[in-house]
């Protein structure tokens, strides 16, 4: 296995270079009696290759080379495993009814295009023959049924085995110090003024005060949509600014009003007093660092930066830090396992077909 890795990388290094047609052609790998080309590895890559393409060449055209030599390796044993596969179900006298394929290709061109036609010019646009289309519809088929035949039917899990994942990683389970917040959210983004975000947020603090439910307030008041609710964050989801604050609250109670305005490298957050003027400054760098503490006299001609947001939080809940508890996480240990079977007995099932068979690389 070793040497055939060793032979791999070389294999797909080869066909990563660029502008040699006769490399394509040639013959990366046989599995038994059945021959798989450069050709169909980098066919069978292209969507992946594309994007990476499109995400590094330019920028990083160094990362982009790795990521593709690793793509098209990753691409060879699939189909190398694919064949095996194939093969296996062969060797088992497997047969396919013809009309399992034309209902799965029926159900992809509808999923998929749409309709016939679509699907005859997108084919025609990739260089794919309808022919080789329904061959491709007709071998999934087989290593879907495969696969759950000999890997996903045959996973349970124990509870045993998840108490024991639960009680060795419970690290991964801690939950940080969390407040469950419902939010009044105002931005400039909408062309209002500085003045006038802040005149909207007295009159919302003012209802409030008079016993307006903060629900009702959020949700027709708040401009960003989605943040009516209540939402639960930890320390970590909030800049440090606005944490420092909502953190020190208690459930049921709220800010007044906070605003936040950002340039030049850092932020700050303020906290306004009953009349609306500004009691405290807080600044931050963009890595919540923080840098600073001030009262700003306006009258002085010191007048802060001005906020591009304005905030109103109440504190629904509040959650010390805490370990979930395995009820909590039972479903997700469970896929977590799960997972990790289907990995294993698929590696062991491709290794045992493996030795069985001939598969050489070139």
């Amino acid at each position: 296995m070793k040497w055939f890795s060793v032979i791999l990388v070389c294999v797909v290094a080869a066909l990563a270079a660029q502008g040699a047609p006769e490399l394509r052609n040639g013959v990366a790998a046989i599995v038994n009696d059945a021959v798989i080309t450069f050709q169909e590895v980098e066919d069978y890559t292209a969507e992946a290759v594309d994007l990476l393409r499109r995400t590094y060449a330019r920028a990083q055209p160094e990362n982009y080379q790795q990521k593709r030599i690793e793509t098209l390796t990753d691409g060879l044993e699939q189909l190398i495993e694919k064949q095996l596969i194939l093969d296996d179900f062969k060797s088992t006298g497997g047969q396919l009814p013809e009309s399992f394929v034309d209902e799965e290709v029926k159900d992809r061109i509808r999923r998929q295009f749409g309709d016939r036609v679509t699907l005859t010019k997108t084919l025609q646009a990739r260089g794919v023959r309808l022919e080789s289309f329904r061959k491709r519809v007709h071998d999934d088929i087989i290593v879907n049924f495969m696969r759950q035949k000999n890997v996903s039917s045959a996973i349970t899990i124990s509870p045993t085995k998840i108490e024991h994942y639960y009680t060795t990683n419970q690290h991964q389970f801690k939950v940080e110090d969390q407040v469950k917040l419902r939010r009044i959210v105002l931005s400039r983004s909408g062309g209002n003024s500085a003045d006038e975000l802040l005149n909207l947020a007295r009159e919302i603090i003012r209802k409030l005060n008079e016993g307006t439910p903060f629900s009702e307030m959020a949700a027709i008041y708040s401009q960003v949509r989605g943040k009516e609710g209540a939402e639960w964050f930890e320390r970590k989801v909030l800049n440090k600014g606005l944490s420092d604050i909502v953190f020190t609250l208690n459930a049921g109670q709220r800010t007044g009003i906070v605003g936040l305005a950002s340039g030049e490298g850092a932020y700050w957050v303020y906290e306004y007093d009953q009349s609306g003027q500004i009691a405290l400054g807080r600044k931050y760098t963009e890595k919540d660092e923080f840098l600073e503490a001030k009262r700003f006299d306006v009258a002085a001609g010191t007048p802060p930066p001005t906020p591009q947001q304005i905030n109103i939080f109440f504190v629904e809940e509040k959650q010390e830090q805490r370990i979930k508890t395995l009820p909590e996480v039972h479903d997700e240990i469970e896929k977590t396992l799960i997972a990790q079977e289907r990995t294993r007995l698929h590696k062991k099932w491709i290794g045992r077909l493996k030795s069985k068979s001939f598969v050489t690389y070139f």
